[in-house]
């Protein structure tokens, strides 16, 4: 069986998971593990059941699991559960109860089975039964010499002397009663026309592992056996923990006609652990493992405990191990392919409702695009250049935006280097060589951009330019992209699918020209361009513009329409002139005097007149 698939959770809102699952199917997974709570279980049954039927919609082939349900199975969940029933918990070694639900204990075995007819409910395919096990001591605050379970269905159950300790009698016993507790819900879950999944911790020995697999395997309602090696849980190399487990699971499932699915890690992992996520999904198919997920979505980077600051670019190399997917951009909207279909005023709407979308994409990324503008400011107050990198529909956003800056700002400083040929986008050098006609150096600022962010035109460009000492920044329409990993500063814009798959001219095309708007913009404000919001800096040539830099002046200082006049004239039709010298009340010699020594900023030049 061949598919993709990864888990997700933590947002409980339909339009919100909609969209996140419209994005997974774009990346080509194939499937989805929806975790199913306690929390779900009471509060969200039947928000769960739109969830699952989205999941449908799209393609998807859905698992669910009891996600924390009494602390036996795998999840960051608490159990409800197991406070109003403590006396069918498990009980340690030492007498002491704990909340974790006893798997011998029938009250126990009826809620799981309660469970499990939530799920079948909801409508997954299967139902995946994650990490069954006996109680972590350390999870419950207990040594971890304890073991459990003492209670008095385990004693009466087990014919063997619990009080002896962990013996291999008593472990034996353990591992017997795992096995009988995933047959009797197997058959529970099939009773009712569903299919199961039984997910073992990669461990065949000590406290909490079964040795023996086939047992499990064996079990007459089991569709999938899967494993989770997360390697850096067992201080183990990548390739030769995985692939130990990969072939235990590939024979182990063969013998049994069952079907293998290996689930890896993406959470928790910084970008020095890439290289061996991949070994890791490399020795999963070298054992013939086709059925292959992650967790998570995101690589989990929602969530405080599991996220890293690598989170993005681990995703984005997952999904490329696992989909062969392109750039997030150029992905098609499942949703959507019956677009040629559609009448004229639903696509207008359609369209005008994914561009809404553009602008909460780069507010989230505002911190890293004031944070460039900050560094852009440093550099160009000492007189450097910002000089915009681009090809295609990338490039002529960059070059339509540093055509503007001059005639509205006065300014040399901005200007793009962009190609329009289609062919010269595959050249990692032609933006290299004008970059060096250029002449650019440390105090200059090289902003690439690219949708996908791997256009080889813009990369090329962004090494030479680090190669000569200026401060680099890639601007991407996806996360952990190469621009991103090469320059020095990332601005990362998540638009998601275009409503027409690959036209990146479209949403990823108009939040281009929203952050390079904001960028040249501020940068101008800062440096003195512009006077509160007035544009005072522009160059005045033709009669638009003659007349715009008279309202600025008048809006400026309140002089009378006379005076503005004569000032523009005698400013030689500079408006920051005119105005310095209208508030300062001083000639325009004066004011060009007083303008240099504040280095153009109009309040700098008039403070000692104006509060």
């Amino acid at each position: 069986m061949t598919r993709a698939g990864v888990s997700y959770f933590g947002v409980r809102i339909p339009r919100h998971v909609r969209r996140d699952l419209e994005d997974i199917a774009a990346r080509g997974y194939t499937a989805v593990l929806h975790t199913f709570s306690e929390n779900d279980l009471a509060y969200y049954r039947g928000t769960m059941a739109e969830v699952v039927a989205a999941s449908h919609e799209l393609g998807l082939e859905v698992q669910m699991c009891p996600w924390g349900v009494g602390r036996t199975f795998g999840g960051e969940a608490e159990s409800r559960w197991v406070t109003f029933h403590p006396d069918a918990c498990q009980v340690l070694d030492d007498g002491r109860r704990v909340a974790t639900g006893c798997l011998n204990n029938p009250t126990y075995r009826a809620f799981c089975k309660e469970w499990a007819d939530a799920a079948l409910e909801a409508g997954t395919d299967y139902v995946f039964w994650d990490e069954p096990h006996w109680t972590v001591p350390e999870h419950v605050g207990a040594e971890s010499e304890r073991w459990a379970c003492t209670c008095q269905v385990c004693t009466e159950l087990s014919g063997v002397d619990l009080a002896a300790g962990l013996t291999p009698e008593v472990q034996a016993f353990r591992e017997e009663s795992v096995v009988d507790f995933l047959g009797e819900m197997s058959a529970h879950v099939a009773s009712q026309g569903g299919k199961n999944t039984i997910c073992l911790l990669p461990l065949t020995d000590g406290p909490h592992g079964v040795g023996d697999w086939d047992a499990v395997a064996a079990l007459p309602h089991l569709s999938v056996l899967a494993t989770d090696p997360y390697w850096k849980n067992f201080d183990e190399t990548a390739d030769a923990f995985v692939g130990r487990f990969a072939r235990l699971l590939a024979d182990t499932a063969g013998r049994h006609d069952v079907g293998a699915q290996m689930w890896l890690p993406s959470f928790g992992l910084v970008r020095d652990d890439i290289s061996d996520l991949e070994a890791a999904i490399e020795a999963t198919r070298a054992a013939g493992i086709d059925d292959v997920w992650t967790w998570g979505y995101e690589a989990c980077g929602h969530m405080t405990h599991l996220a890293t600051p690598d989170s993005p670019l681990v995703w984005e190399a997952v999904t490329r191990a696992l989909t062969g997917g392109a750039a997030t951009t150029e992905r098609q909207r499942i949703d959507l392919r019956d677009l040629d279909l559609q009448p004229t005023k639903e696509l207008v709407r359609l369209i005008n409702t994914e561009d809404r979308t553009v602008a909460e994409a780069v507010d989230g990324a505002a911190g890293s695009i004031a944070g460039a503008i900050d560094m852009i400011v440093e550099r160009l107050a000492r007189g450097g250049r910002l000089v915009y990198v681009g090809a295609g529909s990338s490039g002529r956003a960059a070059a339509g935006d540093a055509a503007e800056c001059g005639p509205t700002f006065s300014t040399d400083q901005i200007l793009a280097v962009a190609t329009e040929d289609e062919a010269v986008e595959d050249d990692r050098d032609a933006a290299g060589r004008e970059l060096q006609a250029l002449a650019v150096g440390p105090i200059d600022v090289v902003l690439g951009v690219s949708a996908g962010g791997s256009t080889p035109y813009t990369l090329g460009a962004i090494d030479r330019a680090r190669a000569a000492g200026s401060l680099t920044i890639g601007l991407a329409c996806v996360a952990g992209s190469e621009l991103a990993r090469r320059a020095d500063r990332a601005i990362e814009v998540e638009v998601g699918p275009e409503v027409i798959a690959g036209s990146t001219r479209m949403k990823a095309g108009t939040a281009q020209k929203l952050v390079l708007n904001t960028i040249s913009t501020i940068v101008m404000v800062q440096l003195g361009k512009t006077f509160g919001n007035l544009m005072v800096d522009v160059q005045a040539s033709n009669e638009k513009l003659r007349a715009r830099a008279c309202r600025a002046v008048a809006l400026a200082t309140a002089a009378p329409e006379e005076e503005v006049a004569a000032a523009i004239a005698a400013a030689e039709g500079d408006p920051k002139v005119a105005i310095v010298s209208l508030l300062a009340g001083v000639d325009v010699e004066a004011a060009r005097s007083r303008l240099s020594a504040a280095h153009g900023v109009i309040r700098e030049a008039v403070a000692d007149v104006v509060g």
